[in-house]
C-alpha cells in the first residue's frame, strides 16, 4: 500500500446552525474521495453540541458514508457515554460501515477532566491492510504516546485536534516533532470554528537528503481558514525503512526512569 492518499478534513459548526449540517458532511468526503483519498480523519469535537443522542447519530452517518464512498473514517473526537463512563473517543470505521473500535483519549484537556475518564490503551487499529493509530489532540503534547504507537508497529497517527489559533504554531512544531522522531506519517485534522479555531490542518511524511542522509518531516499539505477536504499522497515505503533503522538505534535499558516515574 504504497503510496496511500489521504485527507484531513476540517469542518465545525455552522453559523446558522450551531452544528455541522449532513449536507457540508458528505461535500468534504465527496471532496476527499474524488481526490482519490482512502483515510479520512476529522477533527476533535467538531460537532457543535455533543449528547449521547447527536454523537450516536454522528457515528451511524459516518457508517453511512464510509460504506457509500468505501473509505475508512476516523470520526474525529467527542464525548461519548459508553459501559464504564464517559470518554472523549475516537470512532473508527472501515470501508463496510463497520465500527471497528475507538481509541479513548488518553490526556484529558482542561475542562475534559470534569467531564470525562481519561483511557490508556494504545489502539492499533488494521485497515486494509494500514496499521495505524490515532493521537486524540493534547496526546500529541507526550512524545511518549507516538513512541508507544511506533514500537507497537503503526505505520501512520491520525490526530483528530482542536487548536485554538494561538496555538497553531507550538502545534505543527508537536506535529513535525513527533513524525521526525518516530519516522511516522502524520494526518492531523483541525477544527474550524472561528474565531477562535481557524483548521491549518497538516500532513506529513519523510524525506532523506540523497546526500547528506539526513532526515526531515515532509510537510505534504496544510490547511487554511476554510472547511476542506486537505488531501495528500504518502510515502509508506521511505518511512517504514527510516523508522525501521531508527527503532534499531533504541535502547530501553537506559529508559528505565519512564516506567518508574
Amino acid at each position: 500500500m504504497n503510496p496511500l492518499k489521504v485527507a484531513a478534513i476540517q469542518i465545525g459548526p455552522e453559523p446558522s446552525k450551531g452544528s455541522a449540517s449532513e449536507n457540508t458532511i458528505e461535500r468534504l468526503i465527496n471532496k476527499a474521495v474524488e481526490a482519490e483519498a482512502e483515510f479520512l480523519c476529522f477533527p476533535e469535537h467538531w460537532l457543535g453540541e455533543e449528547t449521547p443522542k447527536s454523537v450516536s447519530e454522528l457515528i451511524e452517518l459516518m457508517r453511512e458514508q464510509a460504506r457509500r464512498f468505501n473509505v475508512t473514517i476516523i470520526a474525529g473526537g467527542f464525548f461519548e457515554q459508553l459501559p464504564d463512563g464517559i470518554y472523549v473517543t475516537a470512532p473508527v470505521i472501515d470501508p463496510n460501515g463497520h465500527l471497528v473500535g475507538r481509541q479513548r483519549k488518553i490526556h484529558l484537556f482542561g475542562d475534559e477532566k470534569a467531564k470525562a475518564k481519561p483511557g490508556s490503551e494504545h489502539v492499533v487499529f488494521d485497515v486494509n491492510n494500514l496499521k495505524f493509530g490515532v493521537m486524540v489532540c493534547y496526546d500529541t503534547v507526550f512524545p511518549e504516546v507516538a513512541r508507544t504507537f511506533a514500537i507497537k508497529g503503526v505505520e501512520m497517527v491520525f490526530v483528530p485536534s482542536r487548536i485554538l489559533n494561538a496555538g497553531t504554531q507550538p502545534w505543527h512544531l508537536y506535529l513535525m516533532t513527533r513524525c521526525l522522531e518516530n519516522r511516522l506519517p502524520i494526518v492531523a485534522s483541525n477544527l474550524v470554528w472561528p474565531p477562535r479555531h481557524s483548521g491549518h490542518s497538516m500532513i506529513l511524511d519523510l524525506r532523506q537528503d540523497s546526500e547528506s542522509t539526513v532526515v526531515y518531516p515532509n510537510v505534504l499539505s496544510t490547511g487554511e481558514e476554510s472547511f476542506a477536504a486537505v488531501v495528500a499522497e504518502v510515502n509508506l515505503d521511505t518511512a517504514r525503512k527510516l523508522r525501521e533503522s531508527r527503532l534499531k538505534e533504541r535502547r530501553p535499558n537506559t529508559y528505565r526512569v519512564l516506567s518508574e516515574s
